[in-house]
């Protein structure tokens, strides 16, 4: 691209296009895509092959995350513009970062309303807020000219990255797995599945607190977005 751009050609992605703010948010959307679609299909998985619930009941343990992510999609555009754009990330993402967390600390044998409900409440706060946000400081950093250029780099990153994640936290969980003794769960022991997905989990932690650290570099100088400009 820099080749291209000083030899006055047409750059398909201009290396202009890669400032601070930009660089941030394509980096966390595509963590935090991948860690949460990734979060919600591990604990389907772990509803059923590991607590041996049913399809049905597993979809019943799921609808929390569905009906917040609705409820923060449905509210963030009445109070995006109120808000500092880069500390309503880093605040989303703290809030994020404890679901998967539960997922991997939490014990089969545990009601469901310890902490499992708990970690399908709190899954969607970052992505369903970092996404709207998002959307908003790619608009407000670039010109009409490119701003198409940039909101399809932004959701090619996301789209990306959610297979990719999810891709990286069945290698952790199979390799987990594979390495793991063939003891059932009993007492003081937990299954070879059990090891996988929690290890998975532990995965999906780690890309949350890099969302954290990022946002707070990255976006430290982000004031308010979504202000009407007359």
């Amino acid at each position: 691209m820099r080749y291209r751009e000083t030899h006055n050609q047409s750059a398909l992605i201009p290396n202009s296009l890669w400032n601070l703010p930009f660089s941030s948010i394509c980096a966390l959307v595509a963590l935090s895509y991948g860690a949460m679609n990734s979060m919600s299909i591990f604990c389907s998985l772990y509803f059923q092959e590991v607590q041996n619930h049913s399809p049905l009941i597993a979809s019943l343990y799921l609808l929390p995350n569905l009906v917040i992510g609705v409820l923060i999609n449905l509210s963030m555009g009445i109070f995006v513009d109120r808000l500092p754009a880069g500390w309503t990330i880093v605040v989303s993402s703290l809030l994020c970062a404890p679901a998967p967390l539960m997922m991997a600390l939490v014990d089969p044998s545990w009601k469901y309303y310890y902490l499992q409900l708990w970690a399908q409440i709190l899954s969607p706060l970052g992505i369903n807020v970092l996404f709207t946000v998002g959307l908003i400081i790619v608009s407000d950093n670039f010109s009409k000219q490119t701003q198409a250029l940039a909101g399809a780099v932004f959701s090619t990153a996301s789209q990306f990255c959610t297979c990719l994640g999810v891709g990286v936290c069945q290698v952790v969980a199979l390799g987990v797995m594979g390495d793991a003794s063939s003891e059932d769960a009993t007492s003081g022991h937990v299954s070879d599945m059990l090891r996988g997905y929690r290890a998975s989990f532990w995965a999906m932690f780690a890309s949350m607190v890099l969302c954290i650290l990022i946002s707070i570099v990255g976006l430290r100088r982000t004031g308010k977005v979504g202000l009407k400009k007359d």
